[in-house]
């Protein structure tokens, strides 16, 4: 078969292979089939670009990676698709997995979507797309599909050994060809490469979706596959930077000294960093000097609120004093720390974000990053304010880290914006840490991508 994978344009600054489209095109890739994968950000593909793409190649399926913000440009992909092929279209991500339902409902163009994890469903799904009857279709893990007027979503699957997975099929995203604008931001070499080392997440906090896609159980990879894949993408694509975009990589500590120790014995002299962030409370100081030593430049770290209040009510799990305590560990390291914040929690008043704009100035911070609440879907907070009939208004186009995509009762959407923009101007406004940030700066167009990306955050 013919398959397309798809990122569809947004506006993300970031732009960087997708591990998901990579390691579902390799296990295609295994079973026979002919695979593309198309960054349309990367190509700068708008919907009349994508239109004459679709028509010059005879694609037997298309499929989709979707977030919450892609929702409506999915909506017009998927006419493009059907108006122009005879393709079959189907929809994975987390907005999907997230709102199953929801997604196959109102996406009417939209033959198939699917829940989680796919490397299981999706080859069984190909190698059935020629007779894909109602007996076929109950036996797909992970499928969400329409039975005459009800849809039907099939029991998800996990892959439990992650050594079993080929490596992501780099071949078809060539990390030299992406442009300087990486999970992050910040980095220290060039090429960089994504990379996961453990799926799953065992933690409750209330605003996360993760769990939708990778499930509550950790799983990890060895460190010696681990260690496969960074020689192979350092000797194919002169790879020297690598961003870990695990969601917990630093819950285990053995996994994580074992790595830095293979780095270090090895000496393959590369750098690396955890873009996505890791949880404060999982940190101490033998592992963040062993992980100094290996080449690890910069972490990010899930702090959200200085308000105990709302630490509290969203199950993080931490008290103010724990997080300074953590972030303070940093001090003995050289290691860079962004820390990630959220505003415009439920139940949060002006006075709690006044108190996460003050903490972040008071934490030995490098970098902060203030991000608008989004009620994800799949997240415990979403279908809170589903059931409490809050959400009958959602604003998916906004769902984006520097919009307003959800304005709680008590805050305006004025009071929000001008809230962020404070806490951007009054963190980084301070000498020391406007000076560290452009001593972080590589060229120009790194100092111009920065440049632009912070007036977003402030408009």
């Amino acid at each position: 078969m013919k398959i397309l994978l798809m990122i569809p344009f947004n506006r993300s600054y970031v732009i960087m292979p997708s591990l998901g489209l990579g390691y579902l095109a390799s296990v295609l890739k295994q079973n026979g089939h002919n695979v593309t994968v198309l960054h349309c950000i990367k190509e700068k593909m708008g919907f009349k670009e994508f239109e004459e793409y679709i028509k010059k190649h005879n694609f037997d399926a298309i499929g989709i990676q979707m977030f919450t913000y892609d929702f409506n440009n999915v909506k017009k992909y998927s006419q493009i698709i059907k108006q122009n092929t005879n393709s079959i279209i189907f929809v994975g991500g987390y907005h999907s997995s997230g709102d199953p339902i929801g997604t196959l409902k109102n996406l009417k163009d939209v033959d198939y979507v699917f829940i989680g994890e796919v490397e299981i469903g999706l080859p069984i799904f190909i190698e059935n797309l020629n007779k894909l009857n109602k007996t076929t279709l109950k036996k797909i893990p992970n499928l969400v599909w329409r039975d005459n007027n009800n849809i039907i979503v099939n029991p998800p699957e996990f892959i439990e050994n992650l050594d079993s997975l080929p490596f992501p099929a780099w071949d078809l995203m060539d990390p030299r060809t992406y442009p300087e604008a990486p999970h992050g931001a910040f980095i220290k070499n060039w090429p960089t490469a994504p990379i996961i080392i453990t799926r799953g997440c065992p933690f409750q906090c209330t605003f996360c979706a993760g769990k939708t896609i990778t499930g509550n159980k950790v799983r990890k990879r060895s460190i010696s596959n681990v260690i496969e894949e960074i020689k192979f993408l350092m000797d194919n694509y002169k790879v020297k930077e690598f961003l870990i975009e695990d969601e917990n990589f630093t819950l285990h500590k053995d996994l994580v000294l074992e790595f830095c120790n293979k780095l270090i014995d090895q000496n393959l002299n590369i750098s690396w960093s955890c873009p996505s962030g890791v949880r404060l409370d999982t940190l101490d100081e033998e592992m963040l000097n062993l992980m100094e030593k290996s080449g690890c430049h910069s972490l990010s770290v899930g702090i959200e609120f200085g308000s105990q209040k709302i630490l509290d009510l969203t199950k993080k799990h931490l008290t103010l004093e724990k997080i300074k305590e953590k972030v303070n560990l940093f001090k003995k390291t050289k290691i860079r720390v962004t820390g990630f914040f959220m505003m415009g929690y439920p139940g949060e008043t002006k006075k709690d974000i006044e108190k996460t704009i003050k903490l972040a100035k008071q934490l030995p911070l490098d970098r902060a990053q203030f991000n608008s609440f989004m009620p994800l879907p799949g997240s415990e907070i979403y279908n809170q304010l589903i059931s409490e009939g809050k959400l009958n208004d959602i604003r998916y186009d906004h769902f984006f880290v520097h919009d307003v995509g959800f304005i709680p009762e008590n805050l305006s959407e004025k009071d929000l914006k001008e809230l962020r923009k404070k806490a951007y101007l009054s963190f980084y406004s301070r000498p020391k840490i406007a000076l560290g940030l452009l001593r972080d700066v590589k060229n120009p167009k790194h100092l111009k991508f920065l440049f632009k990306r912070f007036l977003d955050s402030i408009s």
